[in-house]
């Protein structure tokens, strides 16, 4: 086995014997493999930036900039420089210190706008000054909605009069600009507006008008009547209905048929009317006294007189009745529920045939009775106001080799391994060129560079030794036949062709 020395020398050897052209070639597919080593090697070793805080304004951009440049920390920008992002392993660290150093601000000022004490403010700028601290304040906080890239918050604070009836109300306007792709719900568009009216003094969250960015207005002015207001509140209601009569009805069942084998179904039907009833009723068989009038009058004679007459008394008596009369008022419940429809799917039974395998058995007619029996009494049913209750069975598996749990995706391992996989990736390049590229190239160099053996220890190759017909010999071929020149040439080639030719060969020479 040849030493270290030895063997580079027999590559150098079989190298320098090529073609120019070869060589260059060979040159090239290994500068373009150093180059490929080190680009991996490189690519492995590259710091790992993560994002730190994007869609910043221009302020805290360059707030934050200067800090990390003032701590000699590396960051990036991209997105036009309102995104930077750091080394992955200290960003939470640097999110922990900004923020305590008061970044990002939101673009605005907020309330520390106060802590500079300017002892000749008039109260014109102190006022100016709660202002802007106020919709800044509001801004950062709409700002952290995962939604919003971008809000500015204006305020319209009338001053205060000493009139009520001359007292202006407070008004107040949000811009907002979405990050791509998101959307409001109508919801969120309503918690914004109230989030602005609860913060401010005597705002009404009717007065706070939501527009994007583009100039489109997200608010609706909302109607002050008590059904304009319950709109939400009765979707709500009645999806809180549906699923606890549907919880309600699937976990009796599953107890009865085996859990994950029904699914059930429940469609409300509520009366959110509001109604009042009125009655006045009259009973005309049971009169009551409404007032009662005497009137009492009693004549006493004098005493002594001679034609004297017994006492004289008079009584009137008026009783005024009153037909009864019974008032009632009823406020009708508002939700109330008109109609129930009820659908329920329920799995049968498997066996396993002679064979192993598994059949599908439908459950029995009485069996699915039993089990409707139970949904009308578990939901209240009302047959007079048309509740409707349907029991189905139906196999839940297509087929009865099918698995019930379903395996784990295989992405889910795999993103288990993610953070290796560039290194992985890497050592596989590198293998692959070892194994394909350089292994190859140098065994070959080596292997022409041994075979290659140095001028002074080659030895010339002794001439092989040519036994030339003697002159007795043709002279016996002449005197047994008379043969001619070109008969005894055949015969002396048919006798060793090797010898015959050398023999040519020398007489040519």
């Amino acid at each position: 086995m040849d030493t270290l020395p030895q063997f580079f020398a027999n590559v150098w050897k079989g190298f320098s014997v090529l073609p120019p052209s070869r060589r260059l070639s060979i040159l090239a597919v290994a500068l373009a493999t150093i180059a490929a080593i080190w680009g991996l090697v490189y690519w492995t070793n590259q710091t790992d930036y993560k994002v730190l805080f994007s869609n910043l304004s221009t302020e805290d951009a360059s707030g934050i900039v200067a800090k990390l440049q003032e701590k000699k920390i590396p960051y990036e920008l991209s997105g036009g420089g309102d995104t930077i992002s750091v080394p992955s392993e200290k960003v939470t660290e640097i999110r922990l210190e900004m923020a305590s150093l008061g970044l990002p601000q939101g673009g605005g000022v907020g309330f520390e706008i106060f802590d500079q004490k300017n002892l000749g403010a008039t109260e014109f700028e102190q006022q100016l000054n709660y202002r802007r601290a106020l919709q800044g304040e509001l801004a950062r906080t709409i700002n952290s909605l995962d939604e919003i890239q971008q809000c500015r918050v204006h305020l319209a604070l009338p001053k205060d009069s000493l009139f009520v009836e001359e007292q202006k109300k407070p008004t107040a306007s949000v811009t907002l600009k979405l990050k791509s792709g998101r959307t409001l719900r109508p919801d969120q568009i309503e918690g914004i507006g109230h989030l602005v009216a609860s913060s401010v003094e005597g705002l009404n969250p009717a007065d706070v008008m939501v527009v994007d960015s583009r100039g489109n207005i997200l608010s609706r002015k909302q109607d002050d009547s008590r059904l304009g207001k319950m709109t939400a509140s009765q979707v709500e209601y009645q999806a809180n209905i549906e699923k606890d009569m549907t919880n309600r009805i699937q976990t009796m069942l599953e107890k009865v048929v085996g859990q994950g084998k029904a699914v059930v179904r429940v469609a409300a039907d509520l009366d959110f009317s509001v109604m009042e009833k009125t009655e006045e009723v009259y009973d005309p068989d049971s009169p009551v006294i409404r007032s009662t009038q005497k009137q009492t009058e009693k004549i006493t004679p004098s005493a002594g007189a001679t034609n004297a007459k017994a006492a004289e008394e008079k009584l009137d008596e008026v009783i005024n009745y009153e037909i009864n009369k019974i008032v009632s008022k009823t406020v009708m419940p508002v939700g109330e529920i008109r109609k129930l429809s009820i659908a329920v799917l329920v799995d049968g039974s498997y066996v396993k045939d002679k064979k192993g395998v598994e059949v599908y058995q439908a459950r029995e007619k009485k069996e699915l009775d039993s089990i409707e029996e139970l949904v009308r009494k578990s939901a209240g049913f009302n047959a007079s106001r048309g509740d409707q209750v349907v029991v189905t069975n139906m196999p839940f598996r297509a087929s009865p080799d099918d698995d019930l749990n379903a395996p784990i995706p295989w992405t889910e391992h795999v993103s288990n391994f993610a953070p290796y996989m560039k290194y992985v990736f890497v050592l596989a390049v590198l293998i692959s060129l070892f194994l394909f590229v350089l292994k190859p190239m140098v065994g070959l160099l080596s292997e022409l560079g041994r075979r290659i053996q140095p001028a002074e220890a080659r030895q010339p190759e002794p001439p092989p030794e040519i036994e030339e017909p003697t002159t007795p010999m043709l002279m016996n071929l002449l005197e047994q036949k008379a043969l001619t020149e070109t008969e005894v040439t055949k015969h002396l080639a048919d006798a060793d062709a090797k010898k015959f030719a050398e023999l040519l060969r020398n007489w040519l020479r």
